[in-house]
């Protein structure tokens, strides 16, 4: 038996931190803008001026801890591995945690020549207090950044300060509980027999139980929870899967001829089930959400609190076989073929087929090519395939109907009845996606240099797409199978033994690929699906920033072009009716006045180019890794500097005044208020290229003749790690990975559009900053 245990801390640290004004700065600014409305001070002199640093005091240090022992073993017909881990973070924003306990058990085992059996099974219990990082103004992120510095965190008798009759933001932070908790079982066996020679049966059963329990309180140290008296929640969500596949395979083999032979069927099940109830009005806030009929009303009208359940199976079918032949080792040949059926679709088009294939030549040993003496390895692929993609909501194909309350006379209570939510679309069938893939693979002076170089060309056909419709139907949107969206690009992967010493080696890892997507088509009358932001302010309505339309590619970003601001003495035809600090935008079409028909196309939210490049060093018991990533060619919608510009930055001391400082970019008062245009313009429209250094990894094996000695000890390393620890970019937001808009739980759709959120990718606005990890740890080995 082989015993491994694992040790390590870590520290991580936000690599993020906003420029903002202080106290008395941001109360001058306010004071002045109030003045030149004509209006009275914001902050009269009377006003006990703090100076808070919000962000500071939201967030810390943050810890990772982990720990894992092993217990694995082997003999001639057996073998098993036992092992568990216990993980615990704190968030680098306050009151953030997670904590894991895990298990995970497998054995093999050969009963004779014919028979082997063998099973795994995974648990994890986890819990956590969370944040919501949304792009919305009620997520914690948006009080920390817009919350004045000029206000208290606590009155002088130790209560939250409240402003203007609003929580600060650490009350909002540290107050409220909203824990969430999981239970995961994950187990399943399999069993090969071989029938005859060259035969094997394999059958194979998995099933997986998920189980959560999330709930929240508002205290009454929150306005809400005082206006309410405490308000409680809790949620309780279930999944459970059972796959089961079986599959005969045979093989044969005479001469140069080599063939395998595969055929066999998949059956899976999934079944959700949620249920949740709220309740306010508490005589105390000691039970949390723990005692929801301690509540004096037994939900919360109109809010997720709602008394609610509901129950959603789906159920997938296959049938597969697949061919491989080859001759001589050097001409290769794959062919495929599926037969899916989903639930999620009509019983008319349940079943698609989806066949595949693909052809490989190694030339190494051809003549012509073997006298060049220059290609160590050389192979010749191409490849095509068809896959479907199901990735809907359940039931999406029917017509469905919910629960609604109305009052059937005045004054009267609620009586309960049903409504449409849906239209009926019995025609929805698989998304297809096409992809065909020409490629080679080299390798020169004993593949001590290999080069892999791809060309591809992915078309998605019959897109599940959330169309829009007209209102007279009594809805916005239907999920219909329209239009297509094609991805071409190339990708290289590059690695390298550059020094192959007896103490020293280096080796190297390039890679990079080059993506474009456009859309072919859409539904038939429609010619642009849009999308719209989060709501950044609280006083405007949310704006179209995104669209989808053919000939671009997917959530291209949307919106005026900004031109700076209006110079005092200045005339503006386009905006007749602006004042000086305004806001100017072009006038695109000439039309004399800036307008809707003004916006124009300002950057792609998808990387053209993504890349990655690896070093390894080893000198004699040192190992060093060192990996950045990057990717270019795209772009973020920078949300947090246009609220933040307009609140506690420090760019809003470079706003205009007039007679002052006019040869300035940043209005008077900010984007919200203007008559013309929009806050959805070039200048929040970021390039967000960016190259990472990911992570870097250092560690010492200690000599195995000084272990030798112990009897006992096979290995001992002492290992440190540091990730994200430089980013070189010009993007000035949170941080050039984000995307707090996109939503990817309908799956792996090209557009993932069942859920329009998905076309509205490239959106920095209350994310999670990215943080620096530092991590030291003890692995040790013994038997």
């Amino acid at each position: 038996m082989q015993i491994d245990a694992d040790v390590s801390n870590g520290y991580q640290y936000l690599t993020y931190k906003p420029s903002l004004v202080d106290g008395k700065q941001y109360a001058d600014v306010q004071n002045a803008i109030a003045a030149e409305d004509g209006k009275p001070p914001v902050f009269p002199s009377s006003f006990p001026l703090a100076n808070t640093n919000w962000w500071k005091l939201a967030t810390q240090q943050a810890s990772v801890l982990n720990r894992s022992v092993s217990f694995s073993g082997n003999d001639k017909n057996s073998k098993y591995y036992l092992s568990g881990n216990y993980m615990k973070q704190t968030g680098v924003l306050r009151n953030t945690d997670l904590e894991r306990y895990s298990v995970r058990m497998g054995a093999e085992k050969k009963f004779s020549d014919r028979v082997k059996v063998g099973s795994n099974f995974y648990g994890a219990a986890t819990s956590s207090h969370m944040q919501r990082y949304v792009a919305d103004i009620t997520a914690p992120l948006y009080s920390v950044f817009t919350s004045p510095p000029s206000i208290p965190v606590y009155n002088a008798n130790g209560s939250y300060y409240q402003y203007l009759g609003k929580d600060n933001p650490l009350a909002l932070l540290l107050e409220p509980t909203n824990l969430s908790s999981n239970k995961l079982i994950n187990g399943n066996m399999f069993a090969d027999y071989d029938i005859v020679k060259n035969l094997t049966y394999h059958f194979s059963a998995g099933a997986e139980y998920s189980g959560t329990t999330a709930g929240q309180y508002t205290p009454r140290t929150l306005v809400n929870g005082q206006a309410n008296n405490g308000v409680a929640a809790e949620q309780m969500n279930t999944s459970f899967r059972w796959l089961v596949e079986q599959y005969l395979t045979y093989k044969y083999k005479r001469g140069v001829h080599d063939l395998t032979i595969m055929a066999g069927t998949s059956n899976q099940k999934d079944i959700f089930e949620g249920l949740g109830a709220g309740s306010r009005g508490f005589s105390t806030d000691l039970y949390l959400f723990y005692n929801l009929n301690a509540g004096s009303i037994p939900q919360v009208a109109g809010s997720s609190n709602t008394p609610g359940s509901n129950r959603s199976e789906a159920k997938l079918t296959s049938y597969f076989g697949r061919l491989n032949y080859a001759y001589n080792d050097e001409i290769l040949a794959t062919f495929t073929l599926r037969r899916d059926g989903s639930s999620r679709f009509a019983p008319n088009h349940r079943y698609g087929t989806f066949p595949s294939g693909a052809l490989a030549w190694k030339m190494t040993n051809v003549p012509f090519i073997a006298d060049l003496k220059l290609f160590s390895t050389l192979k010749a692929r191409v490849s095509y395939g068809i896959a479907g993609n199901d990735r809907i909501g359940d039931y999406s194909y029917m017509s469905r109907f919910s629960n609604y309350g109305t009052a059937l006379n005045t004054g009267g209570t609620l009586s309960g009845g049903i409504e449409p939510v849906s239209l009926i679309n019995s025609n929805l069938k698989w998304e297809s996606n096409a992809q065909a893939n020409i490629g080679i693979d080299m390798g020169f002076w004993g593949d001590r240099l290999t080069a892999t170089i791809d060309l591809y060309r992915k078309k998605t056909s019959d897109l599940l797409l959330a169309v829009p419709i007209g209102q007279w139907w009594g809805f916005s949107t239907q999920i219909l199978n329209a239009g297509a969206i094609e991805n071409k690009g190339v990708e290289l992967a590059i690695s390298s033994q550059n020094i192959k010493g007896k103490d020293f080696t280096w080796s190297t890892l390039f890679n990079i690929a080059y993506n474009r997507q456009k859309c072919l088509s859409l539904a038939n009358n429609v010619n642009i699906i849009s999308t719209n932001t989060a709501n950044p302010s609280g006083v405007v309505s949310a704006r179209e920033f995104t669209r989808l339309e053919p000939g671009k590619e997917l959530g291209v970003i949307y919106g005026f072009k900004y031109l700076g601001t209006i110079k005092s003495g200045e005339t503006y035809a386009a905006q007749p009716n602006s004042k000086p600090g305004d806001p100017k935008y072009a006038d695109l079409d000439k039309s004399g006045t800036v307008t809707q028909d003004d916006r124009t196309y300002l950057g792609n939210s998808s990387p053209h180019y993504i890349a990655g490049l690896g070093n390894d060093f080893q000198y004699k018991n040192f190992s060093l890794n060192v990996f950045f990533q990057g990717a270019f060619g795209y772009h973020l919608y920078n949300m947090n500097k246009l609220v933040l510009e307009s609140t506690t930055s420090t760019d809003i001391l470079n706003r205009w005044v007039a007679g002052k400082n006019e040869n300035t970019s940043i209005p008077r008062e900010g984007y919200f208020l203007s008559s013309y245009g929009s806050y959805v313009n070039s200048r929040f429209v970021e390039n967000a290229s960016y190259v990472r250094l990911k992570l870097v990894s250092l560690s010492y094996d200690l000599p195995s003749e000084l272990l030798s000695k112990t009897k006992i000890v096979d290995g001992l390393r002492i290992y440190a790690s540091a990730q994200n620890l430089l980013t070189f970019t010009g993007y000035s937001g949170t941080d050039p990975e984000v995307n707090s808009h996109v939503n990817t739980s309908a799956g792996g759709s090209a557009v993932q559009a069942a859920n329009p959120n998905n076309l509205a990718g490239g959106i920095d606005f209350n994310s999670f900053p990215a943080f620096r990890t530092f991590i030291v740890g003890i692995k040790l080995t013994i038997h």
